[in-house]
């Protein structure tokens, strides 16, 4: 440990341990500064944390330092621990072992490995053979009962392997889009569709790419048949399958051809209520030899207990992952660490000073506050995942999700981007909190804070955080993020700068940052979770939404 990174916890165990104690909402809710949680960032982020990879001595410093800031600012512990640990089953396709081969007859389907075809097993099982599966068509593969949409109609598919269309079925109906128009639900998401390949006993799944029905080039994914993946040990967690797989537009459309289509046309196909799966003709030979390990990693958790003897049972949950790459796999390279600091030592950062606020109320929150920082978010949200499946108290018991992922950066906005603000009574609430939040307007006045949802909603930015482990419970959630009109230029383009930082070595603290915005987005939060909590309804989805039913069973509401 380096003397600066040494001093940087002691400076903070000092600054921080003080808690004055008897504030009152605004008085609590403006001790959430800037520059204490730029310090939590330096150290989370510093070299020595090595990443905080999952399973490695960096993420035992990094779940070290949260848990004593937890206990710094008076949260208790959950089950006597801070700590909620676990573990995962690591596995890497062995590809000098592996082979794949789709025929249709005699003919081979050509495909250049990890360029247009890419593919590894989430089995339990080291190696696993397939021979000759036939490859079904399946479409989109949805089966939504709240949309009345049914893509297997029946169909036999155990055994078989299903070739996917991404994103959701693209219908309009009396004049309104069926399911959320561009606005991506669950079923849209890949995720879903290899937990479809699960549930019908499916011996793989094949997702078809392009880039506008994913959101993203094929490169971004290319070359996942050649990263380990992680399982939770759980049994029916994720989606165990013998195959999955990625294939390119172009052979894409070599397959839809022997079918007598065009690529475009099997998504014209898919887009029919009477759709039913297709046999392609092709079959599917694999052996695949997988390399497994098991690890062990921790959530960090600390807990508010709530004041009201009717309601404190009841928990709300502020999330945000503390994990992050690791180090570099490359001993030449001059740089060997990926710091992580905006993904996501600053949403930990702000999650602790968050924790620190609640801390000094003088009038404690009806319902409990639960802070929980998730280990594994970059190996598939599995951190939240665990919790979700495995909560320290009956899972009835949480009623709301707040998730931090990636906040303001860039400066002082004018507006506050909130993932799923529509989805349910959260953002109504985060709604009403703005509207008493003033900021600088354009014209040199003040105008009440602004909530914007998804700037890019085809991307299904709800699905792809901690946040849909919550929610895909019945769990109602939210998920934050930064706004983008700005009261003063910030010092580099926010798009541009994601684009070159983002999973990069080059993830650290930078002099275009300014928290400012950061500061007045977690007090906005603070202001709203504070209003959830004294609320004697508990928290809902909007009625239709893909998630009510699961809401419905969880709560046992009729």
């Amino acid at each position: 440990m380096t003397r600066l990174f040494l001093l940087l916890i002691l400076a903070g165990s000092v600054t921080w341990s003080c808690q004055s104690g008897g504030m009152s909402e605004t008085e609590a809710a403006n001790t959430i500064l800037a520059e204490n949680i730029l310090r939590d960032v330096k150290v989370l982020s510093a070299n020595e944390m090595e990443g905080r990879a999952p399973g490695t001595a960096g993420e035992e410093k990094a779940a070290a330092y949260i848990a004593r800031r937890f206990e710094e600012n008076g949260l208790q512990t959950v089950d006597g621990s801070y700590y909620q640990t676990f573990k995962m089953v690591g596995s890497r396709k062995i590809a000098e072992k592996s082979s794949l081969t789709i025929r249709r007859g005699n003919t081979k389907l050509d495909y250049v490995s990890d360029e247009t075809l890419t593919y590894w097993s989430t089995s339990p099982e080291k190696v696993v053979d397939i021979k000759n599966a036939p490859i079904l068509f399946v479409g989109y593969g949805v089966q939504a009962p709240e949309y009345g949409w049914d893509d297997i109609k029946g169909a036999d598919v155990k055994g078989k392997v299903l070739l996917f269309l991404n994103n959701d079925p693209p219908v309009t109906e009396n004049g309104k889009a069926l399911f959320k128009g561009e606005a991506r639900t669950y079923y849209g998401r890949w995720t879903y569709k290899f937990e479809q390949a699960m549930r019908l006993g499916a011996a793989g799944a094949i997702m078809i790419h392009t880039t506008p029905s994913a959101s993203y080039p094929f490169s971004v994914i290319g070359h996942s048949g050649a990263k380990e993946k992680f399982a939770l040990d759980l049994p029916g967690s994720g989606y165990q399958v013998d195959l999955l797989a990625w294939i390119d537009q172009a052979t894409s459309e070599k397959i839809a051809k022997s079918m007598g289509s065009t690529l475009q046309g099997l998504f014209e196909m898919a887009a029919r209520r009477d759709f039913k799966p297709r046999d392609t003709g092709y079959t599917l030979s694999a052996h695949i030899e997988s390399a497994k390990r098991v690890i062990e990693t921790k959530n960090v958790l600390g807990i508010l207990p709530g004041s009201d003897p009717r309601l404190r049972d009841q928990v709300i949950v502020f999330s945000a992952h503390y994990d992050h790459l690791g180090k570099n796999s490359d001993p030449r390279a001059e740089d060997q660490v990926y710091n992580g600091a905006w993904d996501n030592a600053l949403g930990t950062a702000a999650l602790i000073n968050m924790a620190g606020a609640f801390g000094k109320l003088k009038d404690k929150p009806a319902r409990s506050i639960l802070f929980l920082a998730c280990a594994a978010e970059e190996s598939g949200s599995l951190g939240s995942r665990w919790f979700v499946a495995k909560p320290p108290f009956a899972r009835n018991k949480i009623v709301a999700d707040f998730n931090i992922d990636m906040p303001q950066i860039f400066g002082l906005t004018r507006d506050l981007a909130a993932i799923g603000v529509e989805m349910n009574s959260l953002g109504t609430a985060l709604k009403e909190v703005a509207a008493q939040t003033m900021v600088p307007s354009a014209d040199g006045g003040e105008q009440p804070l602004k909530i914007t949802g998804d700037a890019n909603p085809n991307a299904g930015s709800f699905y792809r955080s901690d946040q849909i482990n919550f929610a895909k419970a019945g769990i109602p959630a939210l998920y934050i993020n930064p706004g983008r009109d700005f009261v003063q230029p910030p010092k580099a383009d926010p798009k541009e700068y994601k684009t070159n930082h983002y999973h990069q070595l080059s993830d650290s603290v930078t002099a275009v940052w300014d928290l400012s915005g950061c500061q007045r987005d977690m007090r906005v939060l603070f202001r709203t979770a504070l209003k959830v909590a004294g609320n004697p309804d508990q928290p809902v989805w909007v009625e239709g939404n893909e998630f009510e039913a699961k809401w419905r069973e969880l709560y046992g509401k009729k």
